[in-house]
């Protein structure tokens, strides 16, 4: 038996030797198959796993960055400057003038510089609240006052009168000839408003009619309507 297994085997010895060779490559191809797959699989789990984190990151950065960006927009709409106005008191107070005050003050603000109001003054026609703006004209009155001085500018709360006119027995304001000071005897004419005319006078020449005053840049249809009952061009 021995024999006849071992002429066998010098016989078929290639053929043996083939045929193993053959099937332990196909175990190593169904091996590499099978690992393969497995490989990509854990490859798309992993990139999957690392997609998510980075989304994750970015999803957190951004939303920093936006909470970042808000909180300096909402600072910035907090925290605005004060402005400097000008503001002209007049009446029952102590020191009347002009003042420079900020745009976030009141009218209390403005009498407290002026060393506060006299014994005569009537608290009940001021609105100590108000908020100041520029070429604004504070007057307060005194007890028992009924005609309030005719005065230019804006009225607070009652304590200032309307714009003046001339039957307030305040005489007109030739606007070729005025001063600065003499043009803000004009209603809602203040220091600002006062050197544009002038300037605009200097380089153009004199004004031919009050109505050419909206040519002077501030000066609208609305401002010239309470501005003509007070100025003349004569």
């Amino acid at each position: 038996m021995i024999k006849y297994m071992d002429k066998i085997w010098r016989n078929h010895k290639m053929w043996v030797m083939a045929g193993a060779g053959a099937a332990m490559l196909v175990l190593f191809l169904v091996y590499w198959h099978v690992t393969a797959k497995e490989r990509v699989e854990d490859r798309k789990k992993t990139e999957a796993l690392f997609s998510e984190m980075s989304q994750e990151k970015d999803g957190s950065s951004s939303s920093e960055a936006e909470s970042k960006v808000k909180d300096n927009r909402e600072e910035e709409e907090t925290v605005k400057p004060a402005q400097e106005v000008v503001v002209d008191l007049k009446g029952a107070v102590k020191i009347p003038g002009i003042y420079r005050v900020k745009d976030s003050d009141r009218v209390n603000d403005v009498i407290h510089q002026a060393g506060g109001l006299t014994g005569k003054a009537d608290r009940d026609k001021v609105n100590f609240a108000q908020k100041v703006s520029d070429e604004m004209v504070i007057y307060v009155p005194e007890k028992g006052e009924r005609d309030v001085p005719a005065v230019a500018g804006t009225s607070a709360g009652g304590a200032a009168s309307s714009p003046a006119s001339p039957e307030s027995g305040q005489s007109k304001v030739n606007i070729n000839t005025a001063d600065e000071q003499e043009m803000q005897n004009l209603p809602g004419i203040g220091e600002v408003k006062a050197k544009t005319i002038i300037a605009y006078r200097e380089e153009h020449g004199p004004f031919k009619t009050v109505d050419e005053l909206t040519n002077v840049s501030g000066i609208g249809e609305k401002s010239l309507e309470k501005i003509k009952p007070m100025a003349t061009v004569d």
